[in-house]
């Protein structure tokens, strides 16, 4: 599988990993990982978000803006209203406030 893994800034827990998949992966999803797409700066990109990401007050935050810009109703892939330079950067400050 090609992908490329890297710790969100300030937080050297592998738990707040992201794996942000390349072209090529055939679309699988490893265990224990949400995919999601992040849509923001006129591009689409894929990432993976660990799980127990998800209990995150940040990641609530996160969700609470998609579901206001895409609603609750989406289909497919959880759509982000954020590009991946913003998604790190807003993970990055939240968590390093734990």
């Amino acid at each position: 599988m090609a992908a490329v893994r890297g710790s969100v800034k300030g937080s050297p827990s592998s738990s707040r990993e992201v794996l942000a998949l390349l072209p090529g992966d055939g679309g699988r999803v490893p265990r224990g990982y949400v995919p999601m797409v992040l849509v923001g700066g006129g591009e689409e990109r894929r990432i993976m978000v660990r799980v127990e990401m998800l209990g995150e007050p940040c990641m609530a935050a996160v969700l609470e803006m998609a579901a206001q810009q895409f609603g609750y109703g989406q289909r497919g892939v959880l759509r982000i209203p954020c590009g991946a330079d913003r998604f790190q950067q807003m993970l990055g400050v939240a968590c390093e406030a734990r």
